[in-house]
């Protein structure tokens, strides 16, 4: 019989990272997104996310040729350039980064796949998703081989199945064997998205939200997400737990503001969510 703990604040309340007077933007964690062209939307809306989710610097490391793109709708968000492989690499190595995402808008190519083993080497938290999921596909020992330190991997049902070469299934059951098995398979942390979104870390312990509402069944709220749960990893918390709040913050953002969203809605009401889990 497959046991999980349902999502609910009771699970990772405690671990909900404050601000004090000591604290400032590098102490309060730095974001650093991969930004990709000519998708230059979900990085974005990643990064509002990470931001809204109380990162204390968020970036995003962008190709010289959409630099005007990303600094022309950015203004807290810093837009970071490159244009060589060199470049790129020391923006990821920068001592000050506390956590990584690549994946929304990033592009299936070779630079994404190094640029995610470049993040997973310096040690630090890094969620993958999107694009830098399916850049590994059928590929899952590489990117065990690569992962060295936390790591969230956040699939939808497409990408699991070209990921791992199977489909996950429809039961809830199937899902939640499917997605520990992935964990065991990479040593991540794996967040199946759906109605019952599965979280699952290799040690075997499984959380299912069950609070999401239909209305996210919305383009780019799956790159929102992966911006909360990097905010909350930066800041310091644990990878299941970053997950599983993520999760809860997402679903509950989505519930206030109810009919007619859309992705960028969300991280407005992030702050809102904070603000009465940590009442």
């Amino acid at each position: 019989m497959i046991t999980y703990e349902s999502n609910a604040p009771s699970l990772w309340q405690s671990l909900l990272p404050k601000p004090d007077a000591t604290s400032h933007k590098y102490s309060r964690g730095y974001v650093l997104i991969y930004g990709g062209y000519p998708t230059t939307g979900a990085a974005r809306l990643a990064a509002f996310a990470a931001a809204r989710t109380g990162a204390g610097m968020t970036a995003i490391a962008v190709p010289e040729i959409a630099l005007a793109i990303y600094a022309s709708h950015l203004l807290s968000i810093m837009a970071k350039p490159y244009s060589t492989a060199a470049q790129l690499d020391a923006l990821i190595t920068d001592k000050r980064v506390g956590a990584f995402l690549i994946g929304p808008g990033a592009g299936v190519t070779e630079e994404t796949q190094h640029s995610t083993i470049a993040m997973l080497r310096t040690e630090n938290p890094v969620v993958i998703d999107a694009d830098a999921l399916t850049v590994f596909a059928k590929q899952a020992t590489l990117l065990k081989t690569s992962i060295v330190a936390p790591c969230i991997l956040t699939p939808h049902d497409g990408e699991f199945e070209r990921m791992f070469g199977t489909s996950p299934g429809s039961q809830l059951h199937e899902r939640i064997q499917h997605t520990l098995w992935a964990a065991a398979q990479t040593g991540a942390v794996v967040l199946l998205k759906g109605a019952q979104t599965v979280i699952a870390s290799p040690n075997g312990r499984v959380i299912v939200n069950e609070h999401a509402p239909a209305t996210l069944a919305t383009a780019g709220a799956g790159d929102v997400l992966a911006g909360i749960i990097t905010g909350l990893l930066a800041q310091g918390m644990p990878a299941l737990e970053a997950a599983a709040t993520g999760c809860w913050i997402h679903s509950e953002a989505a519930r206030m503001f109810g009919i007619g969203l859309i992705a960028e809605d969300i991280p407005e009401y992030i702050p809102a969510v904070l603000a009465q889990l940590m009442a």
